[in-house]
């Protein structure tokens, strides 16, 4: 058994997840409502060709499905079904295609056909489809986040996160999101977009933090290292003090543990070795702050760790695959597209598009 040293004491209290969250811009949109009647079927498009249609310059979307009424089935790897019901919440970080239908299993038509007619009223755009059976209701929308992109850890998330809220849990606060996300999908009232937008993140931010907390201690290769007594310690240091000359020998003192344990253990756990990881932050952490300031390149390389400008550049093209300054001007552009892209201007690119 391995000693705990006292400078375990010095341990700082931080929520990792939340530092990592709050480095993660995540910005939602709902795109339509579905009143979908037995038999039916639909499909998304390709990742990369929903990112042009709704947001151009986006790399990274999830997609986010809520279901209000009846039930349905969505369909990601072939052959593998999810059942979902009323009060469900499923999650596509990663905005894979995938099939939603009923029982029956007709072809599946293309979101794209359907939302192309989808009359929206000035509120959510809404598709009615099916074959005239039992009705099922459900809520679709989408997020944006890039910096996804920097961080390991959140990028080994599944292809699909399914959450179910019981009847009786109805004061939870994804019952109570579910809620009020179907009421302002209903309604065109003032400020119901920006809310609707705020909602979806909430939720996607839920989901998340349940399924961290679902996760046992030294579940490998996934979020589960947070709560590993040794990688979680070692990530709350990494992560409060990310511009100090980490070592895996100096991280491994401040954890109580030996050079090689942490390193074996950090590796299996993160997908990486403990500095891979800090590298990773630390260029997370600038693209927090090249997306949401205007200092300097110079000020920022500073800020998270790097000795120097050149040094910052290099690590950022390696991971980026281009340039902090080029980067920079993209996200800008992207953001200002997003604002115009998503909401009711993104439900109307997917109804002018046929494909």
């Amino acid at each position: 058994m391995i000693d705990t040293p006292e400078v375990l004491l010095e341990t700082p209290s931080l929520d990792v997840l939340s530092d990592l969250l709050r480095a993660v811009r995540v910005s939602g949109a709902i795109l339509l409502r579905g009143e979908l009647s037995a038999p039916w079927a639909v499909q998304t498009p390709q990742p990369a060709q929903l990112a042009r249609l709704l947001m151009p310059g986006a790399r990274r979307l999830a997609i986010l499905h809520v279901v209000t009424h009846g039930h349905c089935w969505i369909e990601v790897a072939a052959g593998e079904r999810v059942a979902l019901s009323a009060g469900t919440l499923a999650v596509l970080p990663y905005a894979d295609v995938h099939t939603l239908g009923s029982g029956a299993e007709p072809d599946p038509v293309p979101i794209t056909t359907l939302a192309r007619a989808a009359p929206a009223h000035g509120g959510v755009p809404r598709v009615v489809h099916g074959g005239g059976g039992a009705l099922t209701r459900m809520i679709c929308g989408v997020l944006h986040c890039d910096e996804l992109l920097f961080n390991p850890m959140l990028k080994t998330l599944p292809r699909l996160l399914v959450v179910r809220t019981p009847p009786e849990i109805e004061g939870s606060l994804l019952a109570s999101g579910i809620h009020q996300l179907s009421g302002e999908a209903e309604l065109a009232r003032a400020g119901s977009g920006c809310l609707q937008a705020r909602l979806a993140e909430l939720l996607f931010i839920e989901v998340l933090r349940g399924h961290v907390a679902s996760l046992p201690p030294g579940a490998a290769g996934s979020l589960g290292a947070v709560n590993d007594p040794i990688v979680g310690g070692a990530l709350q240091h990494l992560h409060a003090r990310p511009r100090e000359r980490w070592t895996v020998t100096s991280l491994a003192r401040h954890v109580g543990t030996s050079r090689s344990l942490l390193a074996d253990r950090f590796a299996r756990l993160v997908g990486e070795p403990p500095m891979r990881y800090l590298t990773r932050w630390r260029l997370q952490l600038a693209a927090q702050l090249l997306r949401d300031g205007h200092a300097g390149l110079a000020a920022i390389a500073d800020q998270v760790g790097y000795e120097s400008e050149a040094a910052f550049n290099r690590a950022f093209r390696r991971h980026a695959g281009e340039p902090p300054g080029a980067w920079r001007a993209k996200i800008s552009t992207t953001a200002r597209a997003g604002t115009t892209a998503t909401g009711s201007a993104g439900s109307s690119a997917l109804r002018s598009s046929g494909r």
